[in-house]
């Protein structure tokens, strides 16, 4: 199995700390997560297929201390391209569930999700704990979540964005990356937590985090919330339930979120990432 390690470590200079990337705003403003790209058309359900391929990414993670000098403070939020619309021809909005795991100990199992899930009769957007058999919650066999969150948020414009992607100013080479789809756009689909919510709940676990922890990341979608029955990023719709996260590809190389930047005049290298201070590390080799 090809894993995606990039030894690429990113140095900024003479930048000013500002607010992080509003919920709504370019991807290019976002940290796209490199590696964590999904098969296109692999899930029938277009709604529910995530897709992403080199500079067209799939999922992308922001953070912002919010002008806290405190490295636990702030939000958190993640953004996951699909390959079409949900709703109707009156009305576009999503009606399905997706959530985003975080590996925060590095062991390759999932410590805490983030979740929006517009299934039910009320739209719920909430940190959950995982609820999976065993414990293990490190692949398909023993992964489940919570239907109870941890946290729960009042939906707004500030946590919640479904819009259409568009390549010009998110970056990227095109709107639709099916090329059996009929030219519709992709979709992105963006929310927002609080950072220190997510710190309180793995404290509370015993693995204590900030924002200069590394972390992985894993990515679904289902039909419905604490349902694995949809996409997940980066694993063929083929796949099997036997394997780790990790062996299957779900997981994302390690990643440190710093805060967002503004580079002075020249400095086109952070320009070209999107104006974001982000460390990349290799993925950790198994013995």
């Amino acid at each position: 199995m090809k894993i995606h390690t990039p030894a690429l470590v990113l140095a900024f200079v003479s930048c000013t700390d500002v607010d992080a990337a509003s919920v709504s705003a370019p991807s290019i403003e976002w940290m796209a997560v490199e590696g964590n790209f999904d098969f296109i058309g692999d899930e029938e359900e277009a709604e529910l297929d995530i897709v992403g391929q080199p500079k067209d990414y799939g999922l992308f993670v922001t953070h912002s201390g919010n002008g806290s000098e405190s490295y636990t403070e702030g939000v958190f939020g993640f953004r996951l391209r699909l390959d079409a619309a949900g709703g109707n021809q009156k009305e576009t909005k999503y009606e399905k569930a997706a959530f985003l795991g975080i590996d925060a100990d590095l062991n390759d199992s999932l410590d805490v999700f983030i979740g929006v899930d517009f299934s039910g009769k009320q739209p719920v957007l909430g940190l959950f704990a995982p609820s999976g058999e065993g414990k293990g919650n490190n692949g398909p066999a023993n992964t489940a979540i919570s239907h109870t969150p941890f946290r729960l948020y009042e939906i707004s414009k500030s946590n919640y964005s479904y819009r259409p992607v568009d390549f010009e100013m998110d970056g990227g080479t095109t709107n639709d990356l099916n090329p059996g789809g009929q030219g519709e756009p992709d979709y992105y689909l963006s929310v927002m937590v609080d950072f220190a919510d997510i710190v309180k709940y793995l404290s509370g676990q015993g693995i204590q985090i900030d924002k200069r922890s590394p972390l992985r990341f894993w990515a679904a979608s289902s039909t419905m919330g604490g349902s694995l029955d949809g996409d997940i990023a980066g694993i063929d719709g083929a796949w099997q339930p036997e394997g780790t996260w990790r062996e299957l590809g779900a997981l994302s190389q390690e990643v440190v979120v710093s805060v967002t930047v503004i580079p002075e005049p020249g400095s086109a290298a952070v320009l070209a990432v999107g104006s974001m201070a982000l460390l990349l590390r290799r993925r950790r080799q198994s013995a």
